[in-house]
């Protein structure tokens, strides 16, 4: 039978694992919001005594991992540092490579895992072909493109405020098909559709004859960390066939997911 002073060291010890738990649960709740938050806020989001909340947050704040403008928090200066050498692609990406690769040859198109980074960054850090013939596109990892021109990049535009759009854009869309958005009341509306359905398409809008569709992988506090898509020759996509990998890619997502949570990058 354990003796009391080891139960209450248990017990000790365990109260710290939930502080440290619920701090990495607030950093990552101001992470994912696109303006500072207040203390209520935050705990409101979290489910947490404001008074909880509020310590975690001075904590947070004397470590440099949070600041603080009047009565509203944002993520810290010395979290940046830390982070900064840190490239989560090369801890994230061998880890789903087999999920990725089996993934392109159940929906026999080409799949690719973006990672986002900041605000209005995704980096494409894993691309699987199929190995049937003739179905593999060039080797897009490293390439950017126009984020209301791409399945991906909508998708992280869809969890933007409207007035963050002109920022994220760099207040220009370019037309790069006949088919690309190229006004802002347009793009509005379809990242409305966005997240409405919850995942992003793009049909000849990036490059004619290409088509993609893109689905979001996030993380505990429910901000969106990747993006799982799938490319296809629009030629082999009609209705019944884009809902049919739609629903496959969506499953994939989660077992994606699964594990990157298995790496660490997301926590339940």
């Amino acid at each position: 039978m354990s003796s009391p002073q080891k139960q209450r060291d248990s017990a000790s010890s365990m109260a710290s694992n939930r502080s440290v738990i619920r701090a990495v649960h607030v950093l990552r709740t101001l992470g994912a919001s696109s303006r500072p938050m207040t203390a209520t806020e935050v705990a409101q989001t979290m489910g947490l005594p404001r008074a909880t909340t509020f310590r975690l947050l001075l904590t947070l704040e004397e470590e440099g991992f949070v600041e603080r403008e009047d009565t509203r928090y944002s993520l810290g200066w010395d979290l940046a540092r830390l982070a900064g050498g840190i490239d989560p692609a090369t801890r994230l990406a061998p880890r789903v490579d087999g999920v990725i690769g089996d993934l392109a040859e159940e929906l026999g198109e080409t799949v690719t895992l973006s990672l986002r980074r900041g605000r209005f960054d995704l980096d494409l850090v894993v691309q699987a072909n199929p190995r049937r013939v003739g179905m593999s596109v060039t080797d897009l990892p490293g390439q950017r493109w126009p984020l209301h021109a791409s399945a991906t990049g909508k998708l992280l535009l869809s969890e933007l405020a409207d007035d963050e759009l002109i920022d994220a854009t760099s207040g220009r869309l370019e037309a790069l098909t006949e088919r690309t958005i190229t006004n802002y009341v347009d793009l509005r509306n379809e990242l409305q559709t966005t997240r409405e359905r919850g995942w992003a398409i793009t049909d000849e809008e990036l490059e004619e004859g290409i088509f993609s569709v893109a689905v979001p992988i996030r993380d505990s506090s429910g901000g969106l960390l990747a993006a799982l898509s799938y490319v296809a020759p629009v030629h082999r996509i009609d209705d019944e066939k884009q809902a049919e990998l739609t629903r496959r890619l969506i499953d994939g997502a989660e077992r994606v997911r699964s594990h990157l949570n298995t790496a660490g990058a997301l926590s339940d």
